[in-house]
């Protein structure tokens, strides 16, 4: 088997050793040459040989360190015969046999899992939220959103449009520090883009977030041959993500509502559009801070 074994790496790590994460095959299998490293723009690759009597179908696989860390990782095996095989490894699962995922299924759930667990988009959704209070107001706006970081997801992944990284993340915490100031001033003292055109708001910062989602796809990699497939399915479980977010902080706005005045609910988002605020500031210092540092 030829293996290539791809990690991504960010400012001045250079070696495997730095990331702490190496993959173990299973007993049957041994080295068969030297591993040769390149190091393309993001990502160090190593390249060997493995040999392994019976193959690599039914047999596990693990990552050694990765119950340290809150990484992924995609294992893709491509027979010489039959169908490509792929597998999902997480610090909660770092073995897995092949044979158990379908070529392109782990895509989905890793949209899902990327929007769920991605703090920076999940407090930027809740914040639209609280900024589009109707139903119909929240519709155009994650349809607005969806749109815009599908463009961006797209040309990125596909390396029509490319953007640093770091950049990237920093803009992004940026983003979420301006629509906490707009919700904490008055109707009157918004600025004119948020106040007049809140939806062309909605869709440039949406164009900007589908950069820090395809950051995250392009340090994975899309299989060759099923590339748009791949990248579709990300992006669908992107959507399913955003749509269980804003269902979900909805549901919750419909039963505490009820539950307090009026004086004390405007408390309570202030309160908790603040708290958004101080962390994505605090964000935005430490991203930039790593950027004028590299």
């Amino acid at each position: 088997f030829s293996v290539v074994w791809k990690q991504p790496v960010r400012g001045q790590r250079t070696s495997v050793a730095a990331l702490g994460l190496r993959p173990v095959f299973s007993a049957n299998c041994e080295r068969q040459s030297d591993s040769r490293m390149s190091r393309p723009s993001g990502a160090l690759i190593e390249h060997f040989l493995l040999k392994c009597e019976g193959g690599l179908a039914g047999r596990p696989i693990a990552v050694e360190g990765l119950q340290k860390t809150i990484t992924d990782v995609l294992v893709r095996l491509i027979p010489l015969n039959g169908e490509d095989q792929n597998l999902r490894l997480t610090a909660d699962r770092n073995v897995s046999v092949f044979g158990q995922e379908s070529p392109v299924s782990a895509y989905f759930r890793l949209g899902v899992e990327h929007l769920l667990f991605g703090y920076d988009h999940l407090f930027f959704l809740l914040l639209l939220v609280l900024l589009f209070k109707s139903l119909r107001s929240c519709v155009l706006m994650v349809t607005s959103f969806t749109i815009a970081h599908s463009i961006t997801l797209a040309a990125s992944v596909l390396s029509l449009v490319t953007l640093p990284f770091a950049p990237v993340e920093a803009a992004i915490a940026l983003s979420i520090l301006f629509v906490a100031r707009e919700l904490l001033c008055r109707l009157d003292q918004r600025s004119l883009i948020a106040g007049h055109f809140p939806y062309l708001l909605v869709f440039v910062f949406g164009l900007l977030h589908g950069f820090g989602f395809a950051g995250v796809l392009t340090e994975i990699g899309l299989p060759e041959d099923e590339a748009l497939e791949a990248l579709a399915l990300f992006n669908l479980g992107l959507e399913t993500g955003q749509v269980m977010v804003v269902l979900l902080i909805g549901g919750l706005r419909l039963l505490v509502a009820p539950l307090l005045s009026l004086q004390a609910s405007q408390r309570l988002v202030r309160l908790t559009v603040f708290l958004i605020g101080s962390v994505s500031a605090c964000w935005f210092i430490q991203r930039s801070l790593v950027i004028l540092m590299a």
